[in-house]
């Protein structure tokens, strides 16, 4: 084309772009020196392609990586086609479970453009985003995937939006007091070297904690003063999680629609409004806030409305967390499809802990199906029989008197399944990540006493980590399913003993002994020891937080806050049943792979080896010769899982199974454990006799 030809088709471009629009600047920009130059509202973009870089990253895990840093021919700059809302809203953001905002920012991205390092011999690059190699292409924004989006928005707000003081490591909960407030966590004073930022602070929450979550490689690292930090994700309120800058707009859309109705249904409202620009100097946006009514705001029917788009961000390697602000609030999750016609909603039935009414979660033919699937079960893995506790070993709690068993793969339990993990604000349906669908049955008098979902191994004596406040994953939420009517006085409550009821006024709050008074006059729990432990819950039942089971209600709770800590006033128990019987299901969800699984956590010291087959099957058959009286009448359980009999007599039990997976013969009569056997990793099968 030549020189000449060259320069005429600059110029055309650019005067075409003109006719078109009259925010466009020149896509690229030549020194005197021929070097390339940045136009002044370019230069945030331009550095963020600078600073994205990621230390040591190899281009083998993603083709499309190129370094940005390096082989540089030439400098574009892009004009990308974004909606011009964008310029017009206000970024609030919250800390991943906090209602309250930890800042806000306006950002004009009209005004901004995205500076691309084009390698010869590579695609074109902003940092760690890519773009074709084709000139034709204005704007890799919308071609982002949900890691590329992570890392923008994190480099945007740590970098560039927020003030460097805004939005640090989470705040320590009120009930959190003494000396351990300022080791909570990751302590009060964390802070990561070279990085000043607070908002990059919280989103990467440091080696010791942070779990490694299956996808952990896929996350593009900030790369800031020669430190690589991790991305937060982000999500709505109702825990959404954004996944691509186009959905990114039309949420801002819809949230510019609800605030122009707000406005026209309250046109005398005064509103503050912000008004931002990009500062030359730095490159960081600088905002000055204005009070006026929203009438003279809108004289013109053309006017631009403010509008606040609240995002929730979460660190890397920790999930979404819903975060309540007061009893009563409702959260519509309009984005999760609902089984009936029925809009899926949460309704707040406490802050601390964090309890939640799931309206219209599931239907009476699911509740059915359900309870039928777990009459008719007869595998002696799943089918209904005396429940059981603890993390190592199977051991009958007398304590725990219902009955169980597990769904784990029927038609009803996976779509259950699946709609709870959507609820929570997984955009994946991760099946290492929830427990089976475990159905119980309350007869008359059953109960279990107030406990903890979370399991506890306080000594690390398990090869599973559990330390979700560090490395580790455990039981983070769980959603209770009710299948059955029972009526005031019925008992068979869910108890929360750390909440108060919701119809109470506080200053006719009852205590237990009290309550206890009152149910003993009544002569409801006659059927119950005086003083035992059955009695004693029926009165905290009538005197603290109790969810009455209805036929397709479903209940959510945490038992970790939102850093992973576990949440210790998530304390619940079965009531007992008073009159009738009671069918309900829970599911656990945990915050990364449990135990088992490929990738889950491993407590120092008991890490498998590289050249172990983790991820294989093992197949193992257990045989009771019948030779030991010690095992006369036993029974075999994976972990706290009943298995199957394995007494004199009984048939060879064959199972497949992981290396590190630990199975436990116990005695029938007084569940002492008799032998507890962890697979070795030498051989793909193997016969254990006892």
């Amino acid at each position: 084309m030549g020189v000449i030809g060259y320069a005429l088709l600059l110029i055309t471009t650019y005067l075409i772009g003109i006719s078109i629009s009259d925010w466009v600047i020149p896509f690229i920009q030549k020194s005197t020196s021929g070097g390339s130059i940045v136009h002044p509202t370019a230069d945030w973009w331009s550095r963020t392609a600078g600073a994205l870089k990621k230390e040591n990253s190899s281009a083998v895990a993603d083709q499309r990586i190129i370094n940005s840093q390096e082989g540089l021919d030439q400098s574009i700059i892009y004009t990308p086609s974004l909606d011009r809302t964008l310029d017009n809203i206000r970024f609030v953001i919250h800390r991943n479970g906090e209602a309250s905002p930890c800042g806000h920012t306006v950002i004009p991205f009209s005004e901004a453009r995205v500076q691309f390092h084009h390698n010869g011999n590579g695609p074109k690059s902003l940092g760690r985003l890519s773009l074709s190699s084709s000139s034709s292409d204005e704007s890799s924004l919308s071609r982002m995937d949900k890691y590329e989006l992570d890392h923008f928005l994190t480099s945007i707000f740590g970098k560039y939006a927020l003030p460097l003081s805004s939005c640090g490591v989470e705040e320590v909960p009120f009930d959190i007091q003494g000396p351990r407030r300022k080791t909570w966590g990751r302590g009060e004073d964390y802070k990561i070297d070279g990085v000043d930022s607070q908002f990059l602070t919280f989103c990467d929450m440091g080696q010791d904690h942070t779990t490694i979550l299956p996808d952990h490689d896929r996350l593009l690292e900030i790369y800031t003063n020669n430190v690589n930090t991790l991305p937060c994700h982000f999500h709505t309120r109702e825990g959404l999680r954004f996944t691509s800058f186009d959905q990114l707009v039309t949420y801002a859309n819809q949230q510019r629609e609800k605030a122009k109705k707000i406005q026209q249904e309250q046109p005398d409202r005064e509103e503050e409004t912000e008004e931002c620009a990009m500062s030359e100097e730095d490159g960081t946006s600088v905002c000055q806030s204005t009070t006026a009514s929203s009438s003279s705001s809108s004289s013109s029917p053309d006017s631009i409305i403010m509008a606040d788009v609240h995002l929730y961000a979460v660190p890397a390697g920790r999930p979404f967390v819903f975060a309540p602000s007061f009893v009563g609030e409702i959260f519509d999750i309009s984005h999760v499809q609902p089984q009936s016609d029925k809009p899926i909603s949460l309704k707040v039935m406490s802050v601390s802990p964090r309890v939640f009414d799931i309206l219209n979660f599931f239907d009476t033919d699911e509740s059915d199906a359900i309870v039928k699937k777990a009459l008719a079960e007869t595998s002696e893995t799943h089918r209904i029989k005396r429940s059981s506790t603890g993390a190592s070993g199977y051991n009958l709690n007398s304590q725990r008197t219902s009955e169980n068993g597990f769904d784990t793969h029927g038609e009803t339990a996976i779509i259950v399944k699946k709609r709870c993990m959507e609820v929570l604000g997984f955009d994946e349906y991760i099946e290492s990540f929830t427990d089976g669908l475990q159905v119980l049955r309350y007869n008359q008098t059953t109960a279990y006493i107030p406990h903890m979902d979370w399991i506890d191994d306080p000594h690390k004596k398990e090869m599973h980590n559990y330390d979700s406040a560090g490395q580790g994953t455990n039981r983070f939420a769980t959603i209770l399913l009710y299948m059955s009517d029972l009526g005031e006085g019925d008992g068979g409550e869910t108890v929360f003993k750390h909440a108060w009821p919701l119809d109470v006024p506080e200053d006719q709050r009852k205590s237990r002994a009290q309550a206890l008074e009152e149910l003993r006059s009544s002569g409801d729990a006659s059927e119950l020891q005086k003083d035992s432990w059955q009695e004693l819950m029926v009165a905290d039942c009538r005197s603290r937080l109790a969810v009455r089971p209805q036929s397709a209600r479903a209940v959510l709770f945490y038992s970790q806050h939102p850093n992973g800590e576990e949440d210790t006033s998530s304390l619940h128990g079965g009531c007992p049943v008073l009159h009738g019987q009671k069918w309900a299901a829970n599911l656990w969800v945990w915050n990364g792979p449990r135990g088992g699984f490929p990738g889950a956590p491993m407590n120092p010291g008991k890490e498998r080896k590289e050249d172990d087959n983790n991820y294989e099957q093992i197949h193992v058959t257990f045989v009771n010769t019948g030779k030991d009286p010690l095992f006369k009448e036993a029974k075999l359980y994976f972990q706290d899982s009943f298995w199957g009999d394995f007494s004199h007599g009984d048939p060879p039990l064959s199972v497949n199974t992981y290396v590190g997976h630990q199975w436990n013969i116990g005695r029938i009569s007084d569940n002492t454990l008799l032998k507890q056997i962890v697979i070795p990793s030498d051989k793909k099968s193997y016969k254990f006799e006892v």
